[in-house]
């Protein structure tokens, strides 16, 4: 089904293995990075770096990633073609109202990289890792079990409120009521996607808070786990690798591109 893009795939890769919490602070690492680049060349090497890193130590197929591509790729293009003629700068291109600028042609393809990058390293995190040995990193970390089950809450439910559109706009499908119509219907549709999301939402709530007071959850300081995540040194070689890669594209773009785009 389409949801299968924001569930965790168990593989034998390395990525899977790399410990959850480490992951995390990759993720982080790469946003904060991407906001330092001042041309669409860094941008664009990240975003193969972290392509081939999803297929090579992730494993995952590009099938998959393709499943993905509409959230990957679609946010980022729409803000680059906000950029092109939203930016002020030289005109290059104009036809009637609307125009295209230098410093558009430049913007537009940051931004895109910076937001695609950012969206598929996060999906590389969620296809590589299990929301409970996250949960269990983060208690490990020292944070409290009851702010940890709440991230793993968060994630646990992501994959289950897009199978749930999934399984709304089959049912619309089914009674004639799907696509292949105006924008006007399309819009009523999604409300009714909407309501109907929020009503089994609010129900899944109300039975997790329900276990959760079965299991007298929050009832002891300490919390256990039934499966141990384990760090390991060798896992650290992911953000430090990063840290080279980011610093180093930086450094470049400061005395080499940014002089060659005459910036």
């Amino acid at each position: 089904m389409a949801g299968d893009f924001l569930s965790f795939k168990e593989k034998s890769s390395a990525l899977n293995r790399t410990y959850p919490l480490v992951k995390m602070i990759w993720v982080l690492l790469i946003a904060v990075g991407l906001f330092l680049f001042k041309t669409p060349f860094s941008g664009g090497i990240m975003f193969v770096l972290i392509l081939t890193l999803s297929m090579a130590g992730g494993k995952i197929t590009p099938k998959e990633i393709l499943r993905s591509a509409f959230v990957v790729f679609g946010l980022g293009f729409l803000l680059m073609v906000f950029h092109f003629f939203f930016d002020p700068g030289n005109v290059v291109w104009s036809w009637y109202f609307l125009t295209i600028t230098d410093y558009g042609l430049i913007q537009g393809p940051i931004f895109f990289f910076r937001l695609s990058v950012i969206v598929l390293s996060s999906f590389l995190l969620i296809w590589t890792t299990d929301t409970r040995d996250l949960m269990t990193s983060f208690i490990k970390a020292g944070m409290p079990y009851r702010y940890a089950y709440t991230i793993f809450l968060a994630m646990r439910f992501l994959p289950l409120i897009q199978k749930e559109v999934d399984a709304v706009r089959s049912a619309h499908a089914i009674r004639g009521r799907a696509t292949g119509s105006g924008p006007g219907h399309r819009f009523k549709l999604w409300q009714r996607y909407m309501f109907t999301i929020l009503i089994n939402g609010i129900r899944k709530a109300e039975i997790t808070a329900d276990a959760l007071e079965c299991r007298a959850f929050g009832y002891k300081k300490q919390r256990t786990s039934v499966k141990d995540v384990i760090f390991r040194k060798r896992d650290i070689v992911l953000p430090v690798i990063t840290v080279i890669i980011l610093v180093g594209l930086v450094y470049m773009e400061k005395s080499r591109w940014i002089s060659l785009l005459g910036l």
